[in-house]
């Protein structure tokens, strides 16, 4: 079979005398493709680094803890804690044994006493008896501050 063979260039052994064999103009253009190739390279990475150094202040940062403030003052006050204990010992001899006023659940994970008005909006109610309501978590969280309902029945 025959095998074409073009010969651009004598054969070399190596890589060297390959290279002494090109002409003058086609090694220094091969150096100056090189040279522009690593100058483009290196203004990508510093145009990169610029650009990162110009985001660093706008990156996505976690955000700081919130500091929320320490717990009301007034439910840890003397007299909101004695009237609080009235209140549930009030309703415990009332019905026999510590109850919802608004579901009548005798067990419940924490019992509340109640604002019927809320303190945020009658300050002066805050520690009357007649403004107080006995409740269970569920009840007295799904009433909020948004009703004013007073629960609490009429002693037969």
């Amino acid at each position: 079979m025959w095998k074409a063979k073009i010969w651009l260039l004598p054969m070399a052994r190596n890589r060297s005398e390959r290279a002494l064999q090109l002409p003058l103009e086609l090694r220094l253009l091969g150096w100056l493709m090189r040279l522009v190739w690593r100058l483009v390279m290196l203004a990508l990475a510093l145009a990169g680094s610029l650009l990162w150094l110009l985001a660093w202040p706008l990156r996505r940062r976690a955000q700081p803890p919130v500091a929320w403030p320490p717990a009301d003052v007034f439910y840890r006050s003397y007299p909101w804690r004695r009237l609080r204990t009235d209140m549930l010992e009030a309703n415990r001899v009332r019905y026999g044994a510590l109850t919802c006023e608004c579901c009548l659940a005798t067990t419940t994970a924490q019992w509340h006493v109640d604002h019927v008005r809320p303190r945020s909006t009658h300050p002066e109610l805050a520690l009357e008896p007649a403004n107080l309501q006995v409740l269970c978590q569920d009840c007295n969280l799904g009433k909020g501050t948004r009703y004013a309902t007073d629960w609490r029945q009429e002693p037969a």
